[in-house]
């Protein structure tokens, strides 16, 4: 309760504070994006143009209704104005709808801007910002349904138990409420989402069987694990244990929460009946062929991921031609070791891996010790990054475990950038449901990618650049730059010397490969008619994987297509720009320039980034 003071001076400010407190109890929103602009001031620069004006606008617009977003950039200031942290997107269709008719609105004003009359700088992100929204436009209109909300994956029944244990802050008694509260909505969210699948079916889309199938056992873990147990609860009763909380307080919050639990499961149960009824459906073939219209759909997804026109053909067939060139330098290595490589590759690509030289023991201690190996390589890492950047991250990055209850279908490892206030540090996440799909000679590379000088370098020096608008930082994303660049960033560090034994180059060589092999599988799916068991025999066969790895991403493939395309398709136009640079600017060349070309104008489509380094080349010729 507020207490009002006897003097004028009292009065006045009571009064003006409850205005204020009844003013923005009505338009939390108008409060909220006030805060909300003050408090990006410092990460981004303000814009000078209508179009950039326009365009941050466009990003700070969908912030304000996104409550997970909000969370998820740790903007908690906020939650005075908008509760954003006790709630949970909305997964309507007729949100989905709504915000597509807002979209149109935006593709038309952007599509009325007049180029000629911007800067230099905006004209760039015009023509970032209309790539981007053609390829949104034909996506929501022509293929809506053809991306499913409950993937193997990256399906949303996952996210949801990912984002409370991993993303939602708990750090005092409101934070844990508001986590009840939030899974408290999960039931709804469900239920919307089951709406969209059920669309899907009356569109005639349904995915392979493995998917359902695979689905289906996430589902199981997650609604049979006893309450006390579950990923839901632990996390909870951990965190409560280090608030200032007396036992009472706390044995009626995690009452709370088993009942929120326990509605989680049955809404959870609910979806498992319809996902096993639409596997009755299942589509027959494993590609996207196989759907209405499926060729189109194809090139859609690699028009998006790639950001270039180039065909699936061109990419089946460039994939090809780099598997034998790296195969080959692997041989030479091999030779050099004493192997017999007159024997297929792929035997002893299964000799090194199930080389006991090269394993950790399938125990606790174990993956432990992955951990910590994981943690020594990315700390040695730091120490190169001066010679090769201008810019360095503030962030820092830890090294974690795929949460055990999606690691059986997970990618070997992920990133996940910080919350902007730095509450939640950034992390990459190891799987370690095979350990012997963890061999020593294969993890520096995979902690080049995903943390230093790859994926958190990348994101982190973005998110930190103050020197560019609000939309530059987040408005366009796309794995071509994203991935390109962590994959190039492999690269970088075997240059930089941080490989020098033969076998952690093998590694190196084989992550190449593997993404090299991407090309050809990927296509070989969605554009040439290959099965599932086709494509998980070609990468045992040509990229060293072990079946429980090849098979996960294979089955990453299939619900995600085109996206494993971009990383090498990335990597081969950095590497192209980075040549042409030394090429024409010769002792002028400077690689710390070159990143900072790449890295400091925000995630860009490759078309764009090589109009930016061709003016940085011309540039520093007369210079």
């Amino acid at each position: 309760m507020i207490r009002f003071s006897k003097s004028i001076g009292g009065f006045i400010f009571g009064s003006l504070l409850l205005i204020f407190l009844i003013i923005s109890s009505l338009y939390p929103n108008y409060f909220a994006k006030i805060v909300l602009k003050v408090g990006i001031k410092d990460l981004a620069t303000p814009a000078t143009n209508d179009l950039d004006k326009f365009l941050d606008d466009s990003v700070l617009k969908p912030i304000l209704y996104n409550p997970q977003i909000l969370t998820n950039l740790g903007l908690h200031q906020l939650d005075f104005f908008t509760n954003h942290n006790e709630k949970l997107n909305d997964y309507s269709v007729e949100k989905s709808e709504s915000d597509h008719e807002k979209f149109l609105t935006y593709y038309e004003k952007l599509n009325n801007f007049d180029e000629t009359k911007l800067p230099s700088s905006a004209q760039l992100n015009l023509e970032v910002a209309k790539f981007s929204a053609n390829i949104e436009k034909r996506g929501f209109e022509d293929f809506r349904y053809y991306m499913g909300p409950f993937i193997q994956f990256y399906g949303t029944h996952l996210s949801f138990v990912n984002f409370l244990t991993d993303t939602h802050k708990l750090e005092d008694k409101k934070d844990a409420e508001d986590y009840i509260k939030r899974l408290s909505l999960v039931p709804q969210a469900i239920n919307e989402l089951m709406v969209f699948e059920k669309r899907r079916a009356d569109a005639g889309i349904y995915s392979p069987k493995f998917v359902y199938e695979k689905t289906m056992l996430q589902l199981s873990s997650l609604i049979e694990t006893p309450t006390n147990k579950h990923p839901l609860y632990l996390s909870f009763s951990d965190a409560i244990e280090k608030m200032d909380l007396n036992n009472k307080k706390k044995g009626s919050l995690l009452s709370n929460l088993a009942k929120e639990i326990e509605n989680f499961k049955s809404s959870y149960s609910t979806l498992k009946a319809l996902v096993k009824k639409n596997s009755n459906n299942a589509r027959e073939f494993d590609g996207v062929w196989s759907l209405p219209n499926g060729d189109d759909y194809y090139k859609h997804r690699l028009q998006i991921f790639t950001t270039t026109d180039l065909s699936a053909d061109e990419i089946h067939n460039l994939g090809l031609q780099m598997v034998e060139e790296i195969q080959s330098e692997i041989k030479s290595i091999l030779l050099a070791e004493g192997y017999d490589i007159n024997r297929p590759l792929a035997d002893l690509f299964v000799e090194l891996n199930n080389d006991s030289r090269f394993l950790f023991d399938d125990s606790d201690e174990g993956r432990q010790a992955i951990l910590e190996e994981y943690r020594r390589i990315n700390d040695d890492t730091y120490a190169m990054l001066p010679d090769y950047f201008n810019e360095l991250p503030q962030a820092k990055v830890i090294v974690k475990r795929v949460p055990i209850f999606s690691e059986k279908s997970a990618a070997g490892g992920y990133y996940q950038g910080s919350s902007l206030d730095g509450s939640r540090p950034a992390a990459w996440y190891a799987n370690l449901y095979d350990i012997k799909a963890t061999q020593t000679f294969k993890m520096p590379a995979l902690s080049f990618h995903e943390a230093v000088p790859g994926h958190h370098l990348q994101i982190a020096l973005n998110q930190e650049n103050a020197n560019q608008t609000l939309w530059n930082k987040f408005g366009y994303r796309t794995s071509a730059f994203t991935e390109g660049w962590a994959l190039y960033a492999e690269r970088l560090a075997v240059e930089a010397g941080l490989v020098k034994d033969p076998y952690e180059m093998i590694g190196s060589l084989q992550s190449e490969l593997f993404r090299a092999a991407r090309l050809v599988v990927d296509t070989g799916l969605h554009a040439k008619k290959w099965t599932r068991e086709e494509a998980i025999v070609y990468m045992m066969d040509n990229a060293g994987e072990v079946r429980s790895e090849s098979e996960s991403e294979i089955e990453r493939y299939i619900v995600w297509p085109g996206q494993a395309t971009s990383y090498m398709i990335g990597r081969i136009k950095i590497m192209e720009l980075r040549e042409k640079a030394q090429s024409e600017l010769g002792d002028k060349f400077n690689i710390k320039d070159f990143h900072s070309v790449v890295l400091m104008n925000g995630i860009l489509p490759l078309t764009v980034l090589e109009s930016l380094i061709d003016k940085y080349i011309e540039e520093n010729k007369l210079s």
